[in-house]
């Protein structure tokens, strides 16, 4: 089904006061409490189905977030220069991020996915270095001793079979399988539009289907597209650009449209997801009261989070 705006709109009835100034510390706690919060809670109680592995995989992604926050507030701390806006690519990390944690939520056999798929492209990947240096001396004793060793360990721990393993070698050197075997295929982990069909939750699907759109966007400056390339000549003081631009209206175009949009939407994905952790763990009074102090200042903050909340977070927290 196309997601079209006459499909995904959340028409507003609220407005935020857009004259009022918030502290990014204060949205750099929200995160840091959210994170930890929703670690500490999975960390006492596997959800439902999940092995501790599975487990620990969840507690990984989520402390993701927290790391990849500070990288956005590390690169926007020199202000207004063109390198400001790979801000925006971490941004769309933090929102896919949220995507394949709903996604792994939702099921543990969508954690283990995750885990078997991201083994396949490492394994992938060593077997082509593999054959590309196979002629040069230097790397055989590291492809025996070293680097397979630590793939079968690895391998054991992601869940791959030897069938999988073989399929892999099978798909991708031509090697002859023996008498009756069968190819075991890897399935890949979706990505976010995929992701959205198999999200059974209508309520988390609806989220996801709103926030599509601002993930697409953006994707643009991870692609490096035409919206990559104008936002970096705004603000490189050796650009043509600066002819049709002042410096005031580049500061101010860096603000809203580079740090602002970064850092809310970094802290948007993160309180998020500890607001789905929340979902699964009702009682646990602490998570609570991080997530709902966080929300409660972030749909006044911004609007971006308004849709993000009424579609989802407030039927999870609806003490607000």
């Amino acid at each position: 089904m196309k997601l079209t705006v006459n499909r995904i709109k959340h028409i507003l009835t609220e407005d935020i006061d857009s004259a009022q100034r918030f502290d990014v510390a204060t949205i750099d706690g929200f995160v840091s409490s959210c994170t930890s919060a929703a670690q500490n809670a999975i960390a006492n109680a596997a959800p439902p189905g999940f092995t501790d592995f599975e487990r620990d995989q969840l507690r990984h992604v989520i402390q993701g977030q927290r790391y990849s926050h500070l990288n956005i507030r590390s690169l926007l701390r020199n202000g207004e220069t063109p390198e400001s806006v790979d801000a925006l690519a971490i941004a769309r990390l933090q929102l896919e991020t949220l995507y394949s944690f709903c996604f792994m939520l939702q099921d543990a056999e969508n954690v283990r996915v995750f885990l078997k798929h991201g083994w396949k492209k490492k394994y992938i990947r060593f077997l082509l270095q593999r054959e590309e240096y196979k002629n040069l001396v230097r790397f055989r004793e590291f492809f025996e001793t070293q680097a397979l060793p630590s793939l079968e360990r690895l391998q054991q721990m992601s869940g791959v079979t030897e069938e999988e393993k073989l399929s892999i070698e099978y798909e991708q050197l031509g090697v002859t399988p023996p008498p009756g075997f069968k190819i075991a295929t890897i399935r890949q982990f979706p990505t976010p539009r995929i992701i959205i069909r198999e999200i059974r939750d209508p309520d988390r699907k609806g989220m996801l289907e709103r926030l599509y759109p601002e993930y697409e966007f953006l994707c643009s400056f991870a692609h490096g597209d035409s919206e990559a390339t104008l936002f970096r000549a705004i603000l490189d003081t050796h650009s043509e650009a600066q002819r049709f631009i002042s410096r005031g209206q580049a500061e101010d175009f860096w603000q809203q449209h580079v740090a602002e949009t970064a850092i809310l939407y970094s802290a948007i994905s993160a309180v998020q997801a500890a607001t789905e952790v929340a979902a699964i763990y009702p009682a646990d009074v602490e998570l609570l009261a991080k997530v709902t102090t966080a929300w409660s200042g972030l749909i006044k903050f911004t609007l971006l989070a308004r849709p993000i909340w009424e579609r989802r977070a407030m039927k999870i927290l609806p003490l607000i």
